[in-house]
């Protein structure tokens, strides 16, 4: 993650609506287990600090933060979140079984080759028996877009490869979906067609906000998508890729 992006994520987490909206798809998956249930939690990959912050206040979690970049734990520390620090995800400097619950958003796909695997036999070293592990990831590769390439995105993902990594490490998922489904379609349109044809070079989608209407607009149709969720809707097709994943209540884990 570039400092340029770091600046714009830390300007834009709060109202921009791609941010909010798939906060509320993930708490859509978190909240039936998590909400006021407390335990040690982990973000890795916590970037600005903001979710962390966010999943203390409404899961009771006591949060503790990594990132690879350190002007990002410069951000958390302006935000208070002091429980962070710069490491990698692939090398988490955590004793094993020490955490109730482990959030990794939107960072596997941005690890060199074999990153991805390594991170989750991290996640699963660092969870405790019956602790849970919180995924978020792009997903497809069609829907690869400029801003993919500015922030370095190196994967994308299908359940048909992210299941059986989690299998493998002996996770069982409890539950898994795409998501930002309904705007996918919109997306594939500006994605392959419209920036294709303009030549645009790489660059961040969450630098400048669209209009306050535009975002208002842009954000319910994600919250229709949590309010389904929360029905146990499963969407075949989207942006996204989230699992709700536990490890083995045995401390025998790969």
């Amino acid at each position: 993650m570039t400092p340029e992006e770091l600046h714009n994520i830390f300007g834009a987490e709060k109202d921009f609506w791609w941010y909010q909206g798939m906060r509320a798809i993930t708490d859509a998956l978190m909240d039936p287990l998590f909400k006021g249930r407390g335990g040690m939690g982990l973000d890795a990959g916590c970037g600005t600090g903001y979710n962390s912050l966010e999943w203390e206040k409404r899961h009771g979690l006591r949060m503790f933060g990594v990132d690879l970049a350190p002007l990002g734990i410069q951000y958390c520390r302006r935000r208070n979140f002091d429980r962070s620090l710069a490491a990698s995800v692939m090398e988490l400097p955590f004793p094993d079984n020490c955490f109730d619950v482990v959030c990794s958003i939107d960072v596997l796909p941005v690890l060199p080759d074999g990153g991805d695997v390594r991170a989750l036999q991290e996640f699963a070293r660092v969870l405790r028996p019956g602790g849970w592990l919180v995924l978020r990831v792009a997903a497809f590769r069609t829907l690869r877009s400029r801003h993919s390439e500015f922030v370095s995105e190196r994967q994308r993902y299908r359940a048909r490869e992210m299941l059986p990594l989690l299998a493998a490490l002996k996770f069982k998922v409890i539950r898994w979906t795409y998501a930002n489904a309904f705007l996918s379609p919109v997306a594939m349109l500006k994605f392959r067609v419209w920036e294709t044809l303009r030549r645009e070079a790489p660059h961040s989608g969450v630098a400048t906000p669209p209009p306050p209407w535009m975002n208002r607009l842009l954000r319910r149709v994600l919250l229709c998508e949590a309010a389904m969720l929360r029905r146990g809707f499963r969407f075949p097709f989207g942006q996204s890729f989230l699992a709700l994943a536990q490890k083995p209540a045995s401390s025998h884990n790969t």
